[in-house]
């Protein structure tokens, strides 16, 4: 008995000793983790609020959200956990990641992301001599504009912006014969039944996404901006808009067909199609450049 409580005694001393230190590209880590939860926990608050109202196009747009901001922390991780260099950061560089940590103690949930864009402004401009740090930033700006200054924009500009896409949506309705008429932001089908289009099924909804996914796989390559891999994001962009103005239109004949683009198997190929449009156009200009 004395012997086996001297060897816990040594294990105990053993562990003890064991230094527990976090590695500058942790912290960085462990701050993207948290922007990410917040992200998470604020959905999961929505639909749970939603109840009853929630669709199965709501779970397929948590998971298209959740494929975008996993991709955007995988490149986070790629981007700091490099054998370029190590990652070390200046104490100023600790004050001001620390002071962007504050934004989420309050209980406002949109707060944390202007943290991160305050962060993600100083390591880009602040620190362009060291790749990772900068691209760190960049990452933190991107998850922050789609979580937060895309959709306050949006809400600016929405009004015409939906107008518009009301007005191509009958155009193209009646050039490919579905005979829909436009009424304010309504379309018409000539059975009677009709769509209308809301904030959160425009397509201009997703561009913030296609900025994020276009980005994070561009760090994940450890590859430079370049003028082929700014046309692949316009065209990127530009498929969305066009798959969604799709979606609408077929989702304008009748009832059964509403309920299959817009809460069936029909939304989950639209989410299928919407992370296509921009990871392919990225991945052949990324293949281009080599």
């Amino acid at each position: 008995m004395p012997k086996i409580a001297l060897n816990k005694s040594l294990v105990h001393g053993r562990l003890a000793a064991i230094p527990l230190k976090l590695a500058d590209a942790d912290v960085l880590l462990f701050y993207t983790f948290a922007l990410l939860a917040i992200g998470v926990i604020q959905r999961l608050i929505d639909v749970y609020l939603l109840g009853a109202q929630s669709t199965a196009y709501d779970g397929v747009f948590m998971h298209e959200v959740n494929a975008g901001e996993l991709l955007a922390f995988v490149a986070m991780y790629s981007v700091l956990k490099s054998k370029i260099d190590t990652v070390r950061l200046s104490r100023v560089d600790f004050a001001v990641i620390s002071a962007c940590a504050m934004f989420f103690l309050f209980p406002k949930q949109s707060l944390p992301f202007v943290g991160a864009t305050i962060a993600g402004l100083y390591f880009w401009r602040r620190r362009p001599y060291n790749t990772q740090l900068a691209s760190a930033g960049q990452l933190w700006l991107a998850i922050s504009v789609y979580r937060f200054w895309g959709r306050q924009f949006f809400q600016i500009v929405s009004a015409p912006l939906i107008q518009a896409e009301a007005f191509v949506i009958a155009k193209a309705g009646q050039l490919f014969g579905y005979g829909v008429s436009l009424d304010g932001i309504r379309l018409q089908s000539p059975s009677g039944w009709f769509v209308f289009i809301l904030e959160g099924c425009s397509s201009f909804h997703n561009a913030s996404l296609a900025v994020l996914i276009w980005l994070s796989l561009i760090k994940l390559a450890g590859a430079k901006l370049s003028g082929s891999k700014l046309m692949a994001l316009g065209a990127g962009v530009l498929a969305i808009i066009c798959l969604n103005a799709l979606r609408i239109l077929l989702m304008t004949p009748s009832e059964e067909a509403y309920h299959f683009w817009h809460e069936g198997s029909g939304a989950t190929l639209f989410s299928c199609f919407t992370l296509g449009a921009i990871a392919v156009p990225t991945i052949l200009s990324l293949r281009l450049q080599r």
